[in-house]
């Protein structure tokens, strides 16, 4: 089946070379207020009113940088079927369990029993090790490193080249700051920077 990316900014374009790194045919970026005669790297663009969101046969990839606005389409497209995106680049070891919508871009190293929830994101560059759990919608940015046990609850989002140390968990919808070094667990929805990681605010 060919692949629906939603989004054409930076990270649909990641997704676009993935794709077709793993020889997967691309259908097409959907897009608001698309301009149905725009092509980005030989792929049509189509708004996301289009009749090919209904297609019961088109696989979506939700292409968006932001947790919670893949976790709003997702919920859009109740009934739609999702792509998983698997960088040939990437070293997956055994018992490795990665859900439909995740999206593994580039070189990332996962070593053994490490669960990847639904429509997460992993960047290129990133470490996982063993028994940690990536929740449904969360985010790694480029180079993140994540010790054993570490638990990245849904939607937690962690900055370019943050580290968490072994049995850390990221509560949900959290916020780590790039560059931060995380030692105890972060509490749902606290944006945390520096080293040691420190909270500074909620987020909204």
């Amino acid at each position: 089946m060919a692949a629906h990316i939603y989004g054409a900014g930076g990270l649909g374009r990641e997704v676009l070379a993935a794709l077709r790194a793993m020889n997967r045919e691309v259908a097409c970026f959907i897009v608001d207020g698309g301009d149905a005669s725009a092509v980005l790297h030989g792929v049509p663009l189509r708004d996301s009113s289009a009749a090919s969101l209904a297609d019961a046969s088109a696989q979506f990839v939700l292409a968006i940088g932001d947790g919670e606005a893949r976790r709003r389409i997702a919920a859009s497209l109740a009934h739609a079927r999702f792509m998983t995106v698997i960088h040939p680049t990437a070293t997956i070891g055994p018992s490795v369990s990665i859900a439909d919508g995740a999206m593994i871009i580039g070189p990332v190293s996962m070593t053994i029993d490490i669960s990847v929830g639904a429509h997460a994101l992993v960047n290129p560059g990133c470490t996982i090790a063993h028994d940690c759990v990536l929740g449904a919608f969360s985010s790694l940015g480029p180079g993140v490193s994540l010790a054993g046990r570490v638990n990245v609850c849904e939607g937690a989002n962690l900055g370019v080249g943050a580290a968490v140390a072994p049995g850390v968990v990221i509560g949900a919808w959290a916020t780590v700051g790039a560059g931060a070094v995380v030692i105890r667990d972060v509490e749902p929805g606290t944006i945390v920077v520096g080293v040691p990681a420190r909270p500074i605010r909620r987020s909204a």
